[in-house]
C-alpha cells in the first residue's frame, strides 16, 4: 500500500478522475503528432547542404547586385550554416532576427532568404506545403509601419499582418509609441503581434542587441520573440 503522502502518477491521477489509462493517453499524444506533420511550419524541404548551397548563391548575388565584391570567410560560412540549420529542422520557429551593428550584413541576409524562397517557388519546391502557405512575400521598414497608422491606412496595415512572410526592417528605429488623435498606440508591437497568434514567417532585421530589446518592447512582447524567433547575431563590424 502506497503511503497517503506519496505524489499521485499521471496514470493514477487520469484513472481515478476520468477512466483514462496511459495507453490511450500515449496514443493520443502520437495522433497529435502525427497531425502536426500534416499541418507543417514554413521550412525548407531539403538537406542542410542544399540548403546551405542554395542560399550561398542567393547572399553572393544579393552582393554582387550592388557592385560590390563578395568575399566567403568562415564567419559567412557560419552565419549562412545556421540559417540553414534553422530552416530545414522538421518545425523550426516561425521567425529569424538578424541582429547587430550597422551595416553587417543582416538586410542582405534577409533579402536572400526572400530570393531563395521567390526562386524555390517558382521551382514548385513548396507544393508539399501549399495547403497551408500562399508563398507571397513582403518587406517594410518598421518607420513605414507608423506611418501608414498614422495616415490610418488600415488595410495596408492588415496585409502586414496577415501576408504569408514579412521582413521587418530596422526593427528599434521606430518611435516607441505613435499618438492618432491623442491615444498612443503601438504599430510594429501591434503587427508583430499579430504574427505571433497566426504563426506567420517573420524575418526582423536589427540594430538592437537582444538585451536592449525589453527597453523598447517590454518584456511580454520580448519573450514572444523569444518564443517566436531563431535568434542569429551578425558580430563583424561594418562593411561600409
Amino acid at each position: 500500500m502506497k503511503p497517503k503522502n506519496d505524489p499521485q502518477t499521471i496514470s493514477d491521477i487520469l484513472l481515478k478522475d476520468i477512466g483514462l489509462n496511459i495507453d490511450e493517453l500515449t496514443s493520443a499524444v502520437d495522433a497529435g503528432r502525427k497531425l502536426r506533420k500534416v499541418s507543417p511550419s514554413f521550412r525548407f524541404n531539403m538537406t542542410k547542404k542544399e540548403a546551405f548551397m542554395r542560399l550561398l548563391r542567393s547572399y553572393q548575388f544579393e552582393v554582387q547586385s550592388r557592385n560590390c565584391e563578395f568575399n566567403l570567410d568562415q564567419y559567412m560560412v557560419d552565419v549562412l550554416m545556421n540559417v540553414a540549420g534553422h530552416m530545414v529542422q522538421e518545425t523550426p520557429k516561425p521567425g529569424l532576427l538578424l541582429c547587430g551593428l550597422h551595416g553587417n550584413g543582416k538586410t542582405t541576409m534577409a533579402k536572400a532568404i526572400l530570393g531563395m524562397i521567390r526562386d524555390l517557388n517558382y521551382s514548385g519546391h513548396f507544393t508539399f506545403m501549399g495547403e497551408y502557405f500562399t508563398i507571397d512575400t513582403r518587406t517594410i521598414k518598421a518607420t513605414d509601419i507608423c506611418t501608414l497608422h498614422k495616415a490610418e491606412d488600415y488595410q495596408s496595415i492588415r496585409n502586414l499582418k496577415q501576408t504569408s512572410i514579412l521582413v521587418v526592417d530596422d526593427l528599434g528605429e521606430e518611435p516607441k509609441e505613435v499618438l492618432v488623435y491623442g491615444t498612443p498606440i503601438y504599430p510594429v508591437r501591434e503587427v508583430l503581434e499579430a504574427r505571433y497568434d497566426s504563426l506567420r514567417f517573420t524575418i526582423l532585421t536589427s540594430n538592437l542587441s537582444p538585451k536592449d530589446l525589453p527597453e523598447h518592447y517590454g518584456w511580454r512582447v520580448v519573450d514572444r520573440f523569444r518564443e517566436m524567433f531563431h535568434q542569429i547575431p551578425f558580430k563583424r563590424t561594418s562593411y561600409r
